[in-house]
């Protein structure tokens, strides 16, 4: 393939991209004891692996490279200087339909903060041409999509109980997403610092 071919096709490829907030690690702990309680009791399923684990604010689908700079820079335009801030993690929950049971998750609490970031970021994306307006943000953070669980998986769930933790927030970053047999690999793209800027990741 000549040079000016190969610019044209890396500019054609696109990354499974989304945009979140990291953990902190005390968010992991809490994650791989959850997640060792659940399989105790009876639980299986596909679990978030605690290098994995993320605040989604929007999940982007499949985009080029120069979309994905795009994004980033605006959003350093729009978050450069918003101020540091923590978001409780303070419960397990369930989606499931009707009583069979979907996926697991940590209920997110960060208050008009956390929102005021979702906002800011959401700007980014509409102003890049991608229609993100009729979102809603549901904070939450996915422990595990189950694949099997005991008849009494309610009562077990009510049973599970922990401390409130606090995750400290001072950056949004943006990530490629690889789907493989053995799970997702995701690898930041590009940190949106509060306050340094867009930092690239590689």
């Amino acid at each position: 393939m000549r040079k000016q071919e190969k610019i044209h096709h890396n500019q054609r490829k696109t990354i499974r991209t989304f945009v979140a907030i990291e953990p902190g690690e005390n968010l992991k702990m809490l994650l791989t004891d959850t997640i060792e309680k659940l399989k105790r009791m009876g639980f299986k399923g596909n679990w978030t692996k605690p290098e994995n684990i993320h605040l989604t604010l929007f999940f982007l689908g499949n985009l080029n490279m120069h979309k994905i700079v795009d994004i980033a820079y605006k959003m350093g335009e729009r978050i450069s200087g918003f101020p540091s801030f923590v978001y409780d993690v303070e419960k397990l929950g369930y989606f499931a339909q009707g009583d069979n049971l979907k996926t697991l998750w940590f209920g997110v609490h960060g208050g008009k903060t956390l929102e005021g970031i979702y906002s800011e970021v959401k700007k980014s994306i509409i102003f890049n041409s991608i229609d993100v307006s009729k979102e809603t943000f549901v904070p939450h953070i996915t422990v595990g999509r189950i694949k099997k669980y005991p008849d009494h998986w309610k009562a077990l769930l009510g049973s599970i109980d922990f401390e409130k933790i606090e995750v400290p927030v001072d950056s949004v970053g943006l990530y490629s997403s690889t789907l493989t047999k053995k799970g997702p690999i995701y690898k930041k793209m590009y940190t949106i610092d509060f306050e340094g800027g867009v930092i690239i990741n590689g």
